[in-house]
């Protein structure tokens, strides 16, 4: 393979990915090379959207878009009378999925890190 920078850098990128490695991000970036105005186009749309667009709530701590309120802080349909504290956003996701919690979340994130690492819990 030829030394192109601008492949090497998003294989690098790609890489960084959970569950990915050197030769899945290779896979990745072949495909995307090969199918640019399928995908590159709109994927590289949608990343700078993402990256304009949504932010952490300040309050709770999920993930919210510039445009909207947060759904998990301003859920004026039904109110909850109990919060599920996790660490992080996937935790989240994965209750949700399961169905098994209707409820607020707050999410810990970076803040049950320094917790941790400062010893002021466990």
């Amino acid at each position: 393979m030829q030394n192109i920078n601008e492949i090497e850098e998003l294989i690098k990128l790609i890489a960084k990915l959970p569950g990915l490695g050197p030769k899945s991000a290779k896979r990745i970036v072949l495909k995307l090379i090969n199918n640019r105005d399928e995908l590159v186009k709109p994927m590289a749309n949608t990343l700078a959207q993402v990256y304009k667009n949504v932010i952490r709530c300040k309050s709770c701590g999920t993930l919210k878009s510039n445009s909207l309120g947060c759904n998990n802080c301003e859920n004026t349909k039904e109110k909850y009378n109990k919060i599920c504290v996790v660490e992080d956003i996937a935790d989240q996701w994965s209750i949700e999925n399961s169905n098994i919690y209707k409820g607020y979340f707050h999410i810990l994130g970076e803040q049950f890190h320094l917790l941790v690492k400062e010893k002021k819990i466990f």
